[in-house]
């Protein structure tokens, strides 16, 4: 049974109201009642537990129940820059992107890329992200931007520290990225970025990083990628405690 509902709008009359969508889910799917206490999170990083006090056909009023619920955010602000896998492994990568902590995903179009998502792909998509936010635990949606031109983004100034998945490197100390700031790191499409774009991305500054002593789809660099980083620096913090 799911406890946990979307619920963007702010309350009125200390009241608030599912939309017609998380409505139904709660009243027929999860089947709650009057008086059930559930959670529910606006995707800007507020939640609460709330008690249900009125159940129609397509709307739900509930009532705030309690403090807001501290909010638990990642240890730096994650941009993933990613070529588009064949599929739905985008829509694996887009769920499990969310559930580790990225805070922006930006769809890469590079000149080895198969694959051009329509805006519809991404509103869909954009779905993915709130259930998936719901089944996490994260009060904060992930972002998902429109697609952008590899040449493009790599020109924009960096959010903090820029990376560029790059197979082959050899083995090394991957770049320092402070906790709390702000890294983007990119990944390539199958048979990963061209020369040029490799030198493009040199000439602005972006770092070469590697994610594995093998060759990984990819959806799987991606992941591997966010996971590394999140997890080095939650494991630099506890090593400054200690």
């Amino acid at each position: 049974m799911s406890n946990r509902f979307f619920c963007p709008d702010p309350p009125r009359d200390g009241r608030f109201n599912l939309g017609a969508e998380e409505a139904r889910h709660l009243a027929r799917v999860s089947r709650h009642l009057v008086g059930d206490r559930v959670e529910l999170f606006d995707g800007q990083g507020f939640a609460t537990l709330a008690r249900v006090i009125e159940v129609g056909k397509d709307h739900v009023e509930l009532a705030a129940d309690g403090d807001p619920i501290p909010e638990t955010r990642p240890p730096c602000s994650l941009t993933l820059a990613t070529a588009i896998p064949k599929g739905d492994r985008f829509d694996w990568l887009v769920e499990k992107a969310t559930e580790i902590g990225v805070e922006r995903l930006i769809p890469l179009v590079t000149e080895r890329s198969v694959v051009d998502p329509r805006e519809s792909k991404l509103g869909r998509l954009r779905r993915t992200v709130v259930e998936a936010c719901k089944q996490s635990g994260r009060n904060r949606l992930m972002a998902l931007e429109p697609v952008v031109a590899w040449a493009d983004l790599v020109r924009q100034p960096g959010p903090g520290v820029c990376l560029i998945a790059r197979p082959g490197l050899h083995p090394g100390r991957p770049p320092r990225v402070p906790a709390g700031g702000s890294v983007i790191l990119a990944v390539g499409p199958e048979g990963g970025f061209s020369p040029a774009e490799e030198a493009l991305a040199d000439a602005h500054g972006w770092q070469p990083v590697r994610l594995s002593p093998h060759i990984l789809r990819v959806e799987t660099a991606g992941l591997a990628g966010a996971a590394i980083i999140l997890a080095s620096i939650e494991e630099r913090d506890v090593d400054d405690v200690g």
